[in-house]
């Protein structure tokens, strides 16, 4: 809606008329309303069909695709994840959560929109880094979690994963394919006692060098949360 009323103004369309007409377009099928003031193109304008991705990041921002769907999409796991997950650093209230319907799997807030179910797992500003932008078409490009942050994510959210034993072994499949100095300059940054000394004790089970794990074990530890 706030892109299209620039032009709307340029061709004499007010905005009622243009959210009367959107309105009609999305009764007839030709767009589809993703959230207040945003629409999708659902008929077959463009040859590309809009990516689950570029939607997630229409509901929110900041986002950063993350922890499953991020682990699918760097190839780190055969799973199918059965929503998209994203990380995002603002309090999401979904339109079920205002109308007191809230579908809130292990707390998380769910928004439910073209098909889809969005889950958006709430991540402290200081926590939001370690992101990449990808094309998920011709159009749009979405922030994801790198893979070295992926991979940080196992350690930092085990219970989304499956409990740390899943976490591990999806880590030690992953190791082989990242940076682990970047994996330990994160968890450094993270700045979680817990996860940090989770990590270190992890890396050296799995037989990494002692140079790559020493700042690991000589992070002071004052908190663990």
């Amino acid at each position: 809606m706030e892109q299209a009323l620039p032009l709307a103004k340029e061709q004499g369309i007010s905005s009622s008329y243009l959210y009367w007409l959107l309105t009609m377009l999305a009764k007839s099928g030709w767009v589809e309303s993703i959230k207040r003031g945003t629409y999708a193109v659902r008929r077959p304008i463009f040859a590309e069909t809009l990516s689950p991705f570029a939607i997630a990041a229409a509901l929110v921002q900041p986002m950063a695709i993350s922890h499953w769907s991020a682990l699918a999409q760097h190839g780190f796991t055969t799973q199918i994840p059965v929503m998209i997950q994203a990380s995002t650093s603002r309090k999401v209230v979904t339109p079920e959560m205002r109308s007191g319907k809230a579908h809130r799997p292990r707390n998380r807030a769910v928004w439910r929109t073209a098909g889809l179910e969005v889950e958006f797992i709430y991540v402290q500003p200081k926590h939001f880094f370690g992101h990449q932008k990808i094309w998920v078409n011709r159009w749009h490009q979405v922030n994801i979690t790198d893979p070295e942050r992926t991979a940080l994510d196992l350690m930092v959210r085990c219970d989304i994963f499956g409990g740390m034993r899943a976490a591990i072994e999806i880590l030690e499949n992953t190791l082989p394919q990242i940076s682990t100095e970047k994996l330990v300059d994160y968890a450094l940054q993270y700045k979680v006692g817990a996860s940090i000394k989770r990590l270190g004790w992890l890396l050296e089970q799995m037989g990494e060098s002692s140079h790559v794990i020493e700042p690991l074990r000589d992070y002071p530890v004052t908190s663990y949360y």
